[in-house]
């Protein structure tokens, strides 16, 4: 049980109010770019955003799959999701514009990057995922504290949410079928494809060159 391997909720209280604080700063960072993005192009790369700050009840639940101890110190020196954002693009493409003008953000630092666009995972999954190093301010001291940042396209979003739905609602992750796995690979292929050819014939079309 959850409840035998414990964080009280006084203790996450502490845990997460940094976080909040790392997760306020980047998404006001990326409200600007946004801004900006849509100021100087038709064509901006973000649809939308999502925030998150992991639950007592998750954080205690990745401790215990990671087989560490439960405790508040244990979730700060191990876990780098504690705080997340989901950024939602249009194309592919969209992806790495963000990216490289995340890089770009000198008061904060990329402690983590790994590619599931152009290394997709065995099941399908695409996304580009990067953790950050965010200031947080304090009157006695100064610390980092990491945000995991998720960039996805639309399809690439609703394939997720349609594995999830699909495979940890009746299987819990494990144990799929081999052909519900073959439908969700032929599904991602085809949502991809789909989205290059917009891309293609919409935007490239109407911008040559």
């Amino acid at each position: 049980m959850i409840e035998d391997e414990n964080i009280t909720q006084e203790e996450y209280d502490a845990l997460i109010k940094p976080y909040e604080e790392a997760l306020a700063f980047v998404t006001l960072r990326l409200n600007g770019m946004d801004r900006e993005y849509r100021t100087l192009s038709r064509n901006y790369p973000i649809h939308s955003m999502q925030q998150r700050i992991k639950s007592r009840g998750s954080i205690i639940r990745k401790l215990m799959n990671k087989g560490r101890s439960v405790s508040g110190s244990s979730a700060g020196e191990c876990l780098t999701d504690i705080a997340g954002i989901r950024i939602i693009v249009y194309f592919e493409q969209d992806i790495y514009t963000v990216v490289k003008d995340l890089k770009k953000q000198q008061d904060v630092k990329v402690i983590k990057e790994t590619d599931y666009v152009k290394n997709p995972k065995s099941n399908g999954y695409k996304s580009y995922h990067l953790v950050l190093n965010v200031p947080v301010y304090r009157m006695s001291e100064n610390r980092f504290y990491p945000v995991e940042l998720q960039i996805r396209t639309l399809s690439m979003d609703l394939w997720a949410s349609m594995e999830h739905r699909i495979c940890y609602k009746n299987w819990r992750g494990d144990d799929v079928p081999d052909d519900v796995k073959n439908m969700l690979k032929l599904y991602a292929n085809g949502l991809e494809t789909m989205e290059q050819d917009m891309y293609e014939q919409c935007l490239l079309g109407r911008n040559p060159g």
